[in-house]
């Protein structure tokens, strides 16, 4: 039976991690908007069909939105609203907040993305955020965006208790806790996807994984160990895989499209220093495991900086890619190799598939990857929405 095909807009859509988990479960991006012009000419390759717009939303109404995508119906409303803090609303549909101390421009893009919700009136919408979303001004905010919600037109619920979700359970290579927020319609009722791994912060991890049928987590090894073998100098953009055998599980989703050659494979330079001190790391080190001698090769505050140099393990899940890799690139020290991650490499752990291509000069590439909503995780969620929709 051929699947209804239902369309979402992206807000706040960076380079569209979150866009392309709806997408591959069979939703159709028809809008996206993002102030990142780097991100936006990502979603734009990735997404060609899909109206993608460069401006802030504060600058582009709902009614505006709506003949930018040719006034199509919009089922599903997705985004990651910066995390805010209110101010007075003037709203007319969401009232009686007051005034109050959070005087902040994240305030406007937040209540931005519900008047979107209140103007398309979708089925449902889903909200990314960071999990301290829920506890900010002892869950002040977190409140309040619930009065928000129930104040809009439309008769929208927050579906089941909001949840903070480990990317790592959900077969990721990576560990990395994001709060979800979803609304629906009142007909619909929104179940949250059951974990299918195992996470590292677990103390009787392998005997969990025996007793709830949960896999082990997806390690780094089998996130990237077939990708290109390169050099901190290396600059070609498209390359051939280092094997195209004996792959991982996690690897054959990364390329099911079964391409030869995998791009973005580069990774930033690193000074002579660090590269004396690398080698002393073993996998994961930090930076004041090493001997005091040792650090004296590439000094930092130690009151501070006392991760400021970390080495990845294979034989475990990454810990949180962050959009700061590009300058913050020694904490993100490849396994077995002398260098930083490269693009790809922080992609793949972010779950995105080898044919996402990312584009801009490799920081822009950097941070729209540790922006992004994982893939994986991303799909997961769509495939509930789905269910909902289909209920």
């Amino acid at each position: 039976m051929k699947k209804h095909i239902y369309n979402f807009i992206d807000l706040f859509s960076g380079a569209g991690g979150f866009s392309l988990g709806f997408e591959r479960e069979g939703f159709k991006c028809i809008g996206a908007i993002d102030n990142d012009i780097n991100a936006v000419n990502t979603h734009k390759y990735n997404f060609p069909k899909s109206k993608t717009i460069c401006s802030d939303i504060e600058n582009v109404s709902p009614s505006e939105f709506h003949k930018k995508i040719a006034n199509k119906s919009v089922d599903v409303i997705i985004g990651g609203p910066p995390c805010p803090t209110f101010s007075t609303i003037g709203h007319a549909k969401i009232q009686s907040l007051g005034n109050n101390v959070y005087d902040d421009k994240r305030t406007r893009l937040f209540v931005n993305f519900l008047e979107y919700v209140e103007y398309f009136q979708p089925y449902i919408f889903v909200i990314e955020n960071v999990p301290n979303f829920i506890t900010k001004y002892n869950g002040k905010i977190f409140q309040r965006t619930l009065d928000m919600i129930k104040n809009l037109d439309g008769d929208y619920h927050v579906c089941n208790p909001v949840k903070v979700l480990n990317s790592v359970n959900y077969g990721v290579p990576q560990t990395r806790k994001r709060m979800f927020l979803v609304g629906c319609k009142k007909d619909y009722s929104f179940n949250y996807p059951e974990e299918t791994h195992g996470g590292i912060d677990k103390t009787d991890l392998f005997s969990n994984e025996e007793k709830n049928n949960l896999k082990k987590p997806i390690n780094v090894y089998d996130a990237i160990s077939d990708l290109p073998i390169i050099t901190d100098n290396w600059r070609i953009d498209e390359v051939q895989y280092s094997r195209h055998s004996n792959l991982s599980e996690y690897q054959l989703i990364m390329r099911e499209n079964n391409q030869t050659t995998v791009r973005n494979n580069r990774c930033r330079l690193t000074n002579d220093r660090a590269k004396k001190l690398f080698p002393h790391l073993k996998p994961g080190m930090k930076y004041m495991d090493l001997a005091s001698n040792i650090r004296k090769i590439l000094p930092f505050r130690e009151d501070i900086f006392h991760d400021r140099l970390k080495r990845i393990d294979y034989k475990k899940p990454c810990w949180t890619i962050i959009a700061h890799i590009g300058m913050d690139g020694y904490m993100f020290i490849h396994p077995i190799e002398n260098r930083t991650l490269s693009v790809r490499e922080a992609a793949r752990i972010q779950s995105f598939p080898d044919d996402f291509i990312f584009t801009g000069n490799m920081q822009q590439m950097y941070v729209q990857v540790g922006n992004a909503v994982p893939y994986l995780l991303a799909n997961k969620i769509a495939r509930q929405v789905r269910i909902t929709l289909n209920s």
